[in-house]
């Protein structure tokens, strides 16, 4: 390799790929295949004297405090860059609130005054890793269950389906169960209960399930402790994960979103997004999980109100590239490496804004705004 060659090699700065989770943000840099960090969402607080979480906040002026400092620890104390030097990528959820995505801008161009920044959504960037042309992306977070059908590399918006599901409806059902069986409320934070739902906790099959529910968890199930003070029974080993799976009147378990989105969408391609489903997320991690939401499926896609519109589908499924919790970052590394770069300019599967663009317009393009989605020589910019 020629001596210049080196140097132009060294002199290229990778983009950092930016995944803010409610629990857990994930950073690292573009064309890598991993994060370089998993950390949780909270920073110290000096003026509170505690550990505070990103999200928590009342105001747009904590949030922007938040977020301030939040970076400051992404940046200098994990990868140790500088942000000006690097254009970001920040994978996002469609559903996140305007508020957050427009206060993030702010802090990324105006506080750390990066040269460009380009979104990617998450359902988008977690199919990008498949190179497949229909992906049905099953999204199990801390907070909520989304799922988004991504076609020909497009979410089908109205078939976006999200519910409260996520991990934390787990670790509420353990400490519940957990409660339960010690005969006494043992207040767990969140740090134990999930250090005891992935050491210990499994979906078992849907018969066996509903079989344990009713007549109890067989012996050869074992029971466990955290620590001197903690029994972790059987029962709550095996049905933890239960409310992922509970019906209601209002048809609102994981199997049952599901299939909602894959009613929402174009008939041809149903059969399509059936076949091609990947689950992620840090939720998405339980073994046995993706077995018993393929059971579910088959069983309910018989039954009313599925049985006329969603006939002899056959359900298959992805295994994740990655792990289930960096999916998505893994596709934003791969959609910033190539879009020149990861920064502003555009690329086809993110929205790309450079710092000069912001400094003039000082707003974003929204996901579902139609005038944001329009083609600039569409006749509806002249109605303007």
């Amino acid at each position: 390799m020629a001596l210049y060659e080196g140097i132009a090699l060294i002199q290229e700065k990778q983009a950092v790929v930016l995944d803010l989770g409610t629990d857990y943000t994930k950073f690292g840099f573009t064309g890598e295949a991993a994060p370089r960090c998993i950390v949780r969402s909270e920073f110290w607080c000096q003026a509170e004297r505690r550990y505070k979480r990103l999200y928590d906040y009342r105001t747009p002026q904590e949030l922007y405090d938040n977020l301030v400092h939040m970076l400051h620890l992404l940046y200098f104390r994990h990868v140790l860059v500088n942000p000006k030097e690097r254009r970001v990528v920040v994978v996002e959820s469609l559903l996140t609130p305007t508020l957050f995505r427009e206060t993030l801008a702010k802090v990324l161009f105006i506080h750390y005054e990066v040269s460009g920044a380009l979104w990617v959504d998450s359902g988008r960037a977690s199919a990008l890793t498949l190179a497949a042309p229909v992906v049905l992306v099953v999204s199990i977070g801390a907070r909520d269950a989304e799922v988004t059908a991504v076609v020909h590399g497009c979410p089908v918006l109205r078939a976006l389906q999200s519910q409260p599901l996520g991990a934390r409806a787990v670790n509420a059902e353990l400490a519940r169960l957990l409660d339960e069986d010690n005969g006494r409320e043992l207040h767990l934070s969140d740090d134990v209960l999930d250090d005891i739902k992935v050491r210990a906790c499994f979906v078992p099959g849907r018969e066996a399930a509903l079989r344990w529910a009713e007549r109890g968890v067989p012996a050869d199930v074992r029971e466990t402790r955290r620590g001197a003070d903690v029994l972790v029974s059987r029962r709550a080993r095996a049905l933890a994960a239960e409310p992922l799976f509970a019906r209601d009147n209002d048809l609102a378990s994981l199997p049952d979103i599901v299939l909602q989105c894959i009613v929402q969408c174009p008939i041809d391609a149903r059969r399509s997004l059936a076949g091609s489903v990947l689950v992620t997320g840090g939720g998405a991690a339980l073994p046995g999980l993706r077995a018993r939401l393929a059971q579910e499926l088959r069983h309910l896609a018989d039954q009313p109100p599925y049985k006329e519109r969603l006939r002899e589908l056959e359900f298959k499924f992805h295994s994740a590239p990655a792990h289930e919790n960096s999916v998505a970052w893994v596709g934003g590394a791969l959609c910033g490496a190539a879009c020149a770069g990861g920064g502003a300019g555009g690329g086809g599967e993110g929205r790309g804004v450079s710092r000069e663009t912001y400094a003039r317009t000082r707003r974003l393009r929204d996901w579902a705004c139609l005038l944001h989605n329009t083609p600039p020589s569409h006749p509806h910019w002249d109605m303007q």
